[in-house]
């Protein structure tokens, strides 16, 4: 019988040894769908060995990354017969399909990691852990984001359309594209990552497949937008594992992170892979059909060849594409066709991708292939017709109503309008989207105003006589369940239209300031008259009047504005009394806008002209410099800014730079020394007949520079002698050392002083213990007593008392000694009287429990000392003979009390003869 149970059990133990290096898994995916706030349907792909029958699994374990985790059961394929579950679907290249589907509801809305791990990869794999990659695991992850419903939408990972099945050949290119497809148009992003065994834990041994056998001609590459992975030329026969990790983003925010997990199978046979001629990049305004053909051959003679394709455009709800060929292997070459009528919703801003493959059929599961990955954009078509007219200061647009996407109630969010000023030119190519860095710049957005067959809006943010020119784009964008727009997309820009408005009214050309005083400050204000054949003096008849307004600050307040000026002519050609100097003004301390008015026909109110400002310099001060910036607002053009300064040598305000805007350094200068400057704006307008170019000055402002800019911290290193200290050195002994750099020999000129602080744990606040007077003093020695566990930081003092930040915090630990005796001899000679440890450090306690040869305790104590003299609890005196010890020690750490990981055990020998 005992033989019996010895052969059951040895043959037990191989049929799981069997089991356990049974080669199995070779590519694999976690992907979800939410399904409700919380909820989401989790599919496990994998790829596996299809004649791996021992290592088959019917189910696997998902851990949820909630703490739970459960087991899911395969759901494609043929039924088992003995148990019912499906069986998963054999592919070509002796690879089976296996999907494993459950839906999870999470406790909240949080971050979570989805993994599944299976203690199986194949067998041989060349840049695993060889020659045993089978005993590596093979494991899964998914980064779940549950997004905030109201203002991200939900979200679903990605779709891996394009399996991993097939093969390389030694010398040949090798391609492989997931050809990852996100329903809602999220932008995806690729990298090559090492592959992992467990959670957070990549395999071992991993070596990057064109590392094998390195060469200039054996490199491997992975590109960041579309996922293609190219292998140029594989040098080695073998089985090769690499693994990509897909970045999900919406509106710039990671919201999923997939791990593909794959095997490559290169080969070394006579064979060359087929070859795939088709377009490579298309790109159409929706509502356009997509019509070419893809031709599958082979350059060795007598094989037949299959194409094939996978991609989004087959899989969009609406009018999905399609593709025609003839099916299975057939004599090359073979010509398919794509076809695809594109509408409105396919609109989107990252490009589909359609990926083909031609295979041959060389030997059963010896078969190449090549891929070739087309890109399609569908991009909204260009609003059609705008047309722009003017009128007495204002610019009505117009465009054609219906636009050809308008119907997409969801999706369509309307229109923006974007101008520039005529002049210059911009031509989008054809499938250009946007307005972006184009020159023009958006005025208004979400229009979708009708009247009658066409969309328009009123633009009165305009200035009499200049040319203005405008284009239209359509917006897009996907919707969540609470209405809330994400993904934006815009169309193709409309055609450019451009109006040149009347120059009715007149034009300021100047707000200038003339003298810096803050109760006598003086300002020059000048404007130039409108245009005669533009007014139509005939329907405009005089006397005409200019009225001049002012208010403090960069714009005109209608309600406090202030008359300073009035000027009537009684003709036209008499209205020639255009500037003003403005007296009485604080021009030391506030900036002015002004504003004219303009009256014919003895008082008639023909409109008032756009605000303009005076320019206004502000210098802010700091060490050995002057920072300038300055602010304006003016319905012209201000170019470029000269920057003037006070020269003590001439007494003369004189130019330093010419900058296009603000701000300006100066730098070099001398400390608690005053210095002034005023700017002269540089402007126009582009008009004929108006003053070109338009010169006004800043007040004057002065500014004296002080060190208010703290040093750069040094660099700190912290170091004592306990890692090497003997085991009998007591806490006391040890020191530490701290050593940092000059800041005045790299980054800070007038370092004076240093403050050391001090924290003796992670969890303690940081105390100034010292503080050292010479910029040279770089080392110091902290000597604590009972510790040397702390951080430490150190600050920079220049010689004005600015104090730098923090240095890096430097932490140095305890190294703390606990050991026991095996013997002592409670006999009453003095010697070796009690049990305790040898010389010992940086314990804080003990819990020891000492206990005879039956099991039974005998002392305990939390003392790290001890002191036992041999008796038991109850003061009796034990007999000679060995006891067993057990001890948590306790140490004092630089993030507090922690215990040993291991407890101290052992035996005690008491001996109490001579």
């Amino acid at each position: 019988m005992k033989n019996f149970l010895r052969l059951m059990v040895i043959g037990m133990l191989c049929l799981i040894a069997d089991i356990a290096s049974a080669t199995h898994n070779r590519a694999g995916e976690i992907t979800y769908e939410q399904t409700g706030p919380l909820t989401f349907r989790v599919t496990i792909t994998t790829y596996t060995k299809t004649t791996s029958v021992l290592a088959d699994r019917d189910s696997l374990l998902v851990l949820w990354g909630d703490g739970s985790e459960e087991v899911l059961y395969r759901v494609n394929g043929l039924p088992d017969p003995t148990n019912g579950i499906p069986q998963g679907e054999p592919l070509p290249n002796n690879i089976k399909f296996n999907q494993y589907i459950a839906s999870h509801t999470y406790p909240g809305r949080a971050t979570y990691t989805i993994s599944m791990t299976d203690p199986n990869r194949n067998g041989e794999i060349l840049n695993v852990n060889p020659p045993y990659s089978d005993q590596v695991p093979f494991h899964l992850a998914t980064k779940l984001f549950i997004l905030n419903p109201q203002f991200q939408g939900t979200n679903n990972t990605p779709i891996l359309l394009n399996p991993p099945i097939d093969n390389g050949n030694v010398d040949e290119p090798f391609i492989h594209n997931p050809n990852a497809f996100d329903i809602e148009g999220d932008s995806l992003a690729y990298k090559l990552i090492i592959p992992l065994k467990d959670t957070n834990t990549v395999v071992d041994n991993y070596s990057f497949p064109s590392e094998i056998i390195p060469g200039p001609d054996n490199s491997i590459s992975l590109d960041v937008n579309t996922g293609e992975f190219r292998w140029i030329s594989p040098q080695k026969k073998g089985e090769y594992n690499v693994a990509f990790l897909i970045e999900e983003f919406r509106n710039g925010q990671l919201i999923s992170c997939v791990i593909r997990d794959m095997q490559i199978t290169i080969l070394e046979e006579d064979n060359r892979p087929p070859t795939i001629e088709t377009e490579m990049r298309i790109c159409v305004i929706a509502g356009d059909t997509i019509d070419f053909e893809v031709i599958g051959d082979d350059p060795d003679m007598g094989q037949l060849v299959q194409v094939t394709t996978n991609g989004g455009p087959y899989v969009v709800d609406s009018s999905p594409a399609v593709f025609t060929v003839p099916p299975g292997y057939q004599v090359p070459p073979v010509t398919g066709n794509f076809y695809w009528e594109t509408n409105c919703s396919h609109i989107r801003d990252q490009y589909y991708q359609v990926i083909f493959k031609a295979e041959d059929n060389y030997k059963d599961t010896l078969n190449l292939s090549t891929q070739k990955t087309v890109l399609i954009k569908v991009v909204a078509p260009p609003p059609q017709n705008p047309i722009a007219i003017g009128g007495s200061g204002q610019i009505n647009i117009e465009w054609d109503f219906p636009y050809a996407c308008d119907t997409l109630m969801d999706e369509f969010r309307g229109f923006s309008l974007w101008r520039r000023e005529c002049g210059g030119s911009f031509e989008p190519d054809s499938c250009q989207t946007g307005l972006a860095g184009s020159g023009y710049e958006m005025i208004a957005e979400d229009l979708m105003d009708i009247s009658g067959d066409a969309y328009t809006y009123l633009d009165t943010d305009v200035e009499r006589g200049l040319c203005y020119c405008y284009r239209v784009l359509g917006n897009f964008s996907e919707i969540n369940e609470v209405g809330f727009p994400f993904n934006f997309v815009e169309s193709i820009a409309s055609e450019e239209t451009c109006v040149q408005l009347q120059r009715d009214l007149p034009l300021i050309t100047n707000v200038s300031v003339q003298t810096t005083d803050i109760n006598n400050g003086q300002m020059f204000v000048q404007w130039s008259k409108p245009k005669g054949e533009d007014l139509d003096t005939i329907q405009n008849p005089g006397p005409y009047t200019y009225t001049l307004y002012r208010s403090e600050g960069f714009n005109i307040d209608d309600a406090n504005k202030q008359l300073v000026y009035s000027t009537t002519s009684p003709t036209f050609w008499q209205a020639i009394d255009t500037n003003f100097v403005d007296t009485g003004l604080n021009t030391l301390q506030r900036p002015y806008a002004y504003q004219v008015g303009f009256f014919v026909n003895g008082g008639d109110s023909l409109g008032v002209t756009s605000d303009a400002s005076s320019v206004f310099l502000t210098v802010n001060s700091s060490d050995m410099r002057n920072e300038l910036t300055w602010e304006e607002d003016v319905p012209w053009n201000n170019l470029e800014y000269v920057v003037f300064k006070f020269m003590p040598t001439t007494m003369l305000f004189e130019p330093i730079d010419t900058v296009p805007s603000p701000p300006y350094l100066d730098l070099g200068l001398i400390n608690e020394v005053e210095y002034c400057y005023y700017i002269e704006s540089i402007g126009t307008y582009g008009i004929d007949g108006i003053l070109d170019p338009l010169l006004n000055l800043s007040q004057e402002a002065c500014g004296t520079p002080i060190d208010t800019i703290a040093p750069c911290p040094p660099m700190l290193e912290v170091s004592n002698n306990c890692p090497d200290a003997i085991d009998t050195a007591p806490a006391s002994s040890f020191i530490n050392d701290l050593i940092w750099n000059n800041p005045n020999n790299s980054c800070a000129p007038d370092v004076a002083q240093y403050n050391i602080y001090y924290a003796a744990s992670t969890q303690s606040d940081f105390q100034l213990i010292e503080t050292l007077n010479s910029a040279e003093d770089t080392t110091y020695s902290h000597q604590i007593g009972n510790s040397v566990a702390g951080c430490y930081a150190i600050t920079a003092i220049d010689s004005v008392g600015n104090e730098s930040v923090f240095s890096n915090i430097a932490c140095v630990d305890n190294c703390p000694i606990y050991t026991l005796p095996n013997v002592f001899t409670p006999n009453g000679d003095g010697d070796n009287e009690q049990f305790i440890p040898f010389p010992y450090r940086f314990i804080a306690s003990i819990d020891l429990k000492i206990f005879n040869r039956w099991g039974q305790l005998v002392f305990e104590t939390t003392d790290p000392a001890i002191n036992w003299d041999g008796t038991n609890l109850n003061g009796q005196a034990l007999e000679e003979g060995v006891y067993f010890y057990t001890a948590d020690v306790f140490e004092q750490r630089l993030d507090g009390i922690i215990k040993r990981t291991e407890p101290l055990s052992g035996y005690v020998h008491i001996i109490r003869g001579n």
